[in-house]
């Protein structure tokens, strides 16, 4: 016989699991990640790379085209589309941002590299405030990165937009999952390193 205590932590071990799951499978977890921070207008945008259908290169070109930021800096140094801040260059000046407005920063291989990197950059050109374009899901740990490292520029976070990828339905699919699982254990790294 099941005694009465035994029955009621298994109902309440059940309707805790069951609460899990649900925060879980809800777009929350995914809706976190993104961060949008009121339009302003700042001295540079700041596009990390990882970008291969420049999205958020495309974004930060429309920030500066509008008036909205001074310069426009771009990341990475790893080969190839979307990863070299060369590649990303190259696809700002096709959306129309002048060459002479962008910088680049080419010996990053990280997000947390990437902030150090600019950093030369930032004081050379005299930039007060920069506006962080990424895609949404790594908009908070690149915001986070940033104001740790760039010390008293002021960032704003402005997710690429468009973009492929949408916090609704994140669990359905395998890379989507990837996406986001992989940017909380990211993030939990930062912290414990201190970089967030």
């Amino acid at each position: 016989m099941v005694s009465k205590g035994t029955t009621s932590r298994t109902v309440v071990s059940a309707l805790a699991t069951a609460l899990a799951l649900a925060a879980v499978f809800t777009e929350e977890p995914a809706r976190w990640l993104v961060v949008r921070d009121p339009p302003e207008a700042v001295d540079a945008a700041l596009v990390m790379a990882g970008d291969p259908h420049y999205e958020r290169t495309r974004t930060a070109a429309r920030l500066v085209l509008a008036g909205r930021a001074r310069l426009l800096i771009v990341t990475g140094g790893e080969p190839g589309p979307g990863d070299s801040a060369q590649s990303l260059r190259d696809a700002a000046i096709a959306f129309g941002a002048p060459p002479e407005r962008i910088r680049m920063e080419q010996i990053s291989h990280s997000t947390r590299e990437s902030m150090v990197a600019v950093r030369p950059i930032l004081a050379a050109e005299r930039v007060r405030s920069v506006v962080v374009v990424t895609s949404p899901y790594h908009q908070r740990r690149a915001g986070w990165a940033a104001r740790r490292a760039l010390g008293d520029v002021r960032v704003v976070n402005q997710p690429a937009d468009p973009s492929f990828w949408s916090p609704e339905g994140w669990w359905r699919e395998p890379f989507t999952r990837r996406i986001v699982l992989g940017e909380y254990a990211k993030l939990a790294y930062y912290i414990l390193r201190g970089w967030a």
